[in-house]
């Protein structure tokens, strides 16, 4: 009831008395109830923090199957400050005005309630089913997007050094002196290319290739070997080396291109999971909708329960 409409009742009243008696008296009444209720449903809740403290008082007072609703144990456990916050918002939504309109909104709060519940129920219906579908279709170790992408960045990085130490093995920039080398912007350890050059040669016996692979061989053993096998010079050195690192290079780019297929694999099985996980499995599927069904049409007979009282309908 709005002010004006306070401070006009008993004007109202005393004109009723004066000419119409009792008869005119209720029709006003009657309108005025009709107004109130009229005000009531375009309300929309409290502005003031004040107001909203209050709203939220009365919810804890209206709040009596609140106990008995929410899931405490610590497995589902359930926040009652929602329910209670949604539960305070339908009461500023729907304006109940007794008992038994504040029973009615109370339980149209438990029906969302329940049914947000079927929506986590669905939830985690659909995070089992993905979990079996994975396990079933891609047992076998797959490295993450993130550890693809960490490895081919590596490899990318080997493969432009190579490319820039072939350069200079054309040129014949490149000294074989000493155990390590150092040009413009680039380094190599010359005794790890001594080992690979080592590992192309079949004149050597395979038990002293083996020695000389994984023993304690100096650089100067290394050098000599490489003397003895019609390597000595800068250029002969140079060209082997350019013959290995071409085949290092393309072993590169192959495992480089494998990766990428793998990742693109990682990508479409995720797509598949998606796409067979947007539903629950086909047992629970007709239970959850039949369940949310009832919890809807519940919604909609406690809604309309509340209006007629209200005098909507």
């Amino acid at each position: 009831m709005t002010n004006q409409q306070i401070s006009d009742f008993p004007i109202l009243i005393e004109k009723e008395e004066i000419g119409n008696g009792k008869k005119e008296a209720k029709m006003t009444t009657e309108k005025q109830l009709n107004a109130n209720r009229l005000n009531a449903l375009q309300s929309t809740g409290p502005k003031t923090d004040e107001g909203k403290a209050i709203v939220s008082s009365n919810a804890m007072r209206h709040g009596i199957f609140t106990k008995d609703l929410i899931i405490s144990s610590h497995l589902g456990k359930e926040d009652e400050r929602e329910y209670i916050e949604m539960l305070t918002n339908l009461i500023g939504c729907l304006a109940p005005q007794n008992q038994m309109e504040s029973l009615l909104v109370e339980k149209i709060a438990i029906d969302f309630w329940r049914l947000r519940r079927v929506i986590r129920f669905e939830a985690g219906s659909i995070g089992k089913y993905l979990e079996t579908i994975f396990n079933d279709f891609y047992s076998y170790p797959r490295k993450t997007n993130k550890k693809i992408d960490t490895e081919i960045e590596g490899k990318k990085k080997y493969l432009e050094w190579l490319s820039s130490y072939m350069e200079c093995l054309k040129k014949e920039e490149v000294s074989f002196d000493q155990p390590m080398w150092e040009g413009e912007a680039i380094e190599s350890d010359i005794l790890e290319d001594f080992y690979l050059i080592i590992k192309t040669i079949d004149t050597i016996p395979y038990a002293e290739k083996e020695k000389l692979l994984y023993g304690d061989s100096s650089f100067a053993q290394l050098k000599k070997i490489l003397e003895q096998h019609g390597y000595s010079s800068k250029k002969e050195i140079s060209a082997k080396l350019i013959e290995v690192s071409a085949q290092q290079r393309r072993q590169l780019e192959e495992e480089i291109e494998k990766l990428e297929h793998e990742r693109v694999a990682n990508i479409e099985a995720d797509k598949l999971n998606r796409m067979l996980g947007t539903l629950p499995q086909e047992d629970n599927t007709e239970k959850i909708l039949k369940y949310e069904r009832s919890i809807q049409k519940s919604i909609f007979q406690n809604l309309f329960l509340l209006k007629k009282l209200q005098g909507s309908f």
